[in-house]
């Protein structure tokens, strides 16, 4: 076993003012450092370190080459990997999870990684077995919906084994040997994520969505399995400015709620209690490997630097540095025989 801290950076998406009086709330000072606006004293600034400040110019490549490239070979070493992207709506997430074909995110670029380093290494131990898979699903408002197979469980229960590894009970995977068989799979779950617009947002996401790539190694003796959840959390909302009625506001309720739940584990995480409250919600509840659990973890927190964004800026980047604070403990995940 070894203990490590989760990694909180930080991206910071370009600026869209809504009109010449909006001011600019966000400000990088250099690849580890920003300054906010005070909203309480005018022209004061607070300062912010996280372990990487990436600047609006910052690329897809970079983000993922510093946060997610080197959790891959953990996986193929029977150790988790969690990465997650959390933020207020409209700040960028679901563009650093996925991108589009021609600037492509995290989810694509690790696919691609994994399934190259899996051929590699095949090529230098071909006795070796090396199977990969993936499972895809959504939590919307507190159901887990299997975006593989939705129509199938209206919610799937999540379980804890006799090892304390959280799973999903009847969670559909697809067994995956090239990029082309993930995109055969995941294009058409992915549309199957429930999304609507919003006054911040025009394809605003109304779930968390977690990807689960999983790495099974046979070797002589003993079998290795590491999983990589890509989580793309829906954002937190005012919904005196989304304009959320009816069913987006249940929808904002429930992600509100959960979002809350996952600020009550960080406390708790943080002030040792003896009792974290990880059954809070389902989201917190799937996360419990991710954040104190056995996993090497990374939170990517995303901004919105405009002015109209301060509080959900503020309320962010201080849940952000509670979290940088967390231990996980990981170990190998390892059936002998």
């Amino acid at each position: 076993m070894s203990s490590t801290k989760v990694r909180v950076v930080v991206r910071v998406r370009p600026v869209q003012l809504a009109d010449s009086a909006e001011r600019v709330w966000v400000h990088c000072i250099n690849d580890s450092t920003l300054h906010t606006l005070n909203h309480r004293k005018d022209g004061q600034m607070l300062a912010y370190d996280f372990q990487s400040v990436f600047n609006p110019k910052s690329g897809q490549r970079s983000v993922y080459s510093s946060c997610v490239q080197g959790l891959l070979s953990h996986l193929f070493s029977g150790e988790n990997a969690s990465v997650f992207a959390y933020g207020p709506t409209g700040a960028g997430k679901t563009h650093t999870i996925l991108g589009p074909p021609s600037d492509p995110g995290i989810i694509p670029r690790a696919v691609r990684d994994i399934v190259d380093m899996r051929n590699t290494k095949l090529a230098e131990a071909p006795s070796n077995k090396i199977q990969l898979s993936f499972s895809y699903l959504e939590i919307y408002q507190e159901k887990v919906i299997d975006l593989l197979s939705p129509g199938a469980v209206p919610d799937l229960p999540i379980r804890e084994d006799y090892d304390r590894n959280i799973f999903i009970s009847g969670l559909q995977e697809r067994e995956i040997s090239s990029v082309d068989e993930f995109n055969l799979h995941f294009a058409p779950a992915s549309k199957n994520r429930s999304t609507a617009a919003t006054k911040l947002n025009s394809r605003s996401s109304r779930s968390h969505s977690v990807l689960i790539l999983k790495v099974k190694v046979t070797l002589p003796g003993r079998t290795l399995t590491g999983k990589l959840h890509i989580i793309d959390l829906a954002g937190s909302e005012d919904n005196r400015r989304t304009g959320n009625q009816g069913e987006r506001l249940r929808e904002s309720g429930a992600i509100n709620t959960s979002l809350l739940a996952l600020s009550q584990v960080v406390d708790a995480l943080n002030t040792n209690q003896l009792r974290v409250p990880y059954r809070g919600s389902k989201l917190t509840r799937l996360l419990q490997d991710s954040l104190g659990g056995n996993s090497h973890s990374c939170m990517i927190v995303n901004l919105a630097p405009e002015e109209r964004y301060y509080y959900d800026t503020y309320v962010t980047l201080n849940f952000a540095r509670k979290t940088k604070k967390i231990v996980n403990t990981v170990k190998t995940n390892e059936v002998k025989g």
